[in-house]
């Protein structure tokens, strides 16, 4: 099983995975770099990783980054 995403943290996961900057999650989404900052620090904190990478590895890993 593993660390569950809230559908926000997974589209922000996503967005990153794209290559997306903060500034341009926080466009896409409507929401502030600020808010888009916490999403991220929730995300590595659930899949227990430091980076970007790591992030997007696990995302993959775990099916979260394909559309739908």
């Amino acid at each position: 099983d593993g660390p569950l995403l809230s559908a926000r943290e997974a589209e922000v996961l996503r967005l990153v995975a794209r290559g997306y900057t903060v500034d341009e999650v926080a466009g896409a989404l409507g929401v502030s770099p600020h808010t888009v900052q916490t999403f991220v620090r929730r995300i590595y904190t659930k899949l227990q990783v430091g980076s970007r990478a790591e992030a997007v590895r696990e995302g993959a890993r775990h099916g979260w980054l394909r559309d739908g």
